[in-house]
């Protein structure tokens, strides 16, 4: 579903992704740790080209991000209209919820696939409430953001990337905004994905998630990827020294 090859970014003189590469299957999820610092979030951010990359290759569902390949096999930046079509099949949620404050949940919900996918209005209604649904807001539809917790506005978040149905769920430190007692109640919907079978990235430091949901753990230092293996291995016998250290300091 994703595959990730060689990637490589910089801002100026800071080279942040080294010559990474990943691939996740349909339905896995790939959980990825690592310090603060160390790329995974402008990793996760280059996946739906928010970031372009410098060099590499990346596919999703097997077409290219970003670029296209030329009748002579030359790559060349892809048009916007292409880039836009295929966002809409790559759902991400950002640690901030930047739900449109003057918006009810199920109106938030609902933008997207009116706007973006020029769904019918009564169309796009019955997902956005089966959506809500889904993520236990039902009774929150007609509430504005600001009627809602962190965990609540989190949730909607997540209903309004679902909103466009997409192959593909990156989740960018979904927690890492909210009050710990909310914590819970996002990762349980997350957790509800991945028994559903979505594929998804997601960027965490939630530890205990990442052992119960992850079938791939990936930790990340100073822009490279140092270790790719199961949720065991890595918390119970990681490989490379530098895991080790990370985790010894986090559990």
């Amino acid at each position: 579903m994703i595959v990730a090859e060689k990637v490589n970014k910089s801002f100026g003189k800071l080279h942040v992704l080294k010559d990474v590469s990943l691939t996740v299957q349909q339905g896995e999820v790939v959980v990825i740790i690592g310090p603060s610092g160390s790329g995974k979030s402008t990793f996760l951010r280059c996946l739906n080209y928010l970031e372009p990359i410098d060099n590499g290759y990346i596919t999703v569902d097997g077409q290219p991000v970003g670029k296209r390949r030329l009748p002579n096999g030359r790559l060349v930046d892809d048009s916007r209209k292409n880039l836009y079509r295929l966002r809409s099949r790559i759902g991400m949620v950002f640690q901030r919820f930047n739900l449109f404050p003057h918006q009810t949940a199920l109106q938030n919900v609902m933008e997207g696939p009116i706007t973006v996918s020029r769904i019918p209005v009564s169309e796009a209604k019955a997902r956005a409430e089966a959506l809500l649904a889904k993520v236990g807001l039902a009774d929150k539809a007609q509430a504005y953001p600001v009627q809602l917790s962190g965990g609540q506005q989190q949730r909607v978040a997540i209903a309004r990337a679902l909103a466009m149905q997409p192959k593909v769920m990156l989740f960018d430190e979904p927690t890492s905004a909210l009050d710990p007692e909310l914590v819970g109640e996002v990762l349980e919907v997350i957790k509800d994905l991945a028994r559903d079978g979505m594929t998804m990235v997601v960027v965490t430091h939630e530890m205990g998630f990442a052992r119960e949901v992850a079938d791939r753990v990936v930790f990340m230092d100073e822009g490279s990827i140092l270790e790719d293996t199961t949720p065991q291995n890595i918390f119970t016998r990681p490989g490379h020294p530098r895991t080790r250290e990370f985790l010894s300091k986090i559990l």
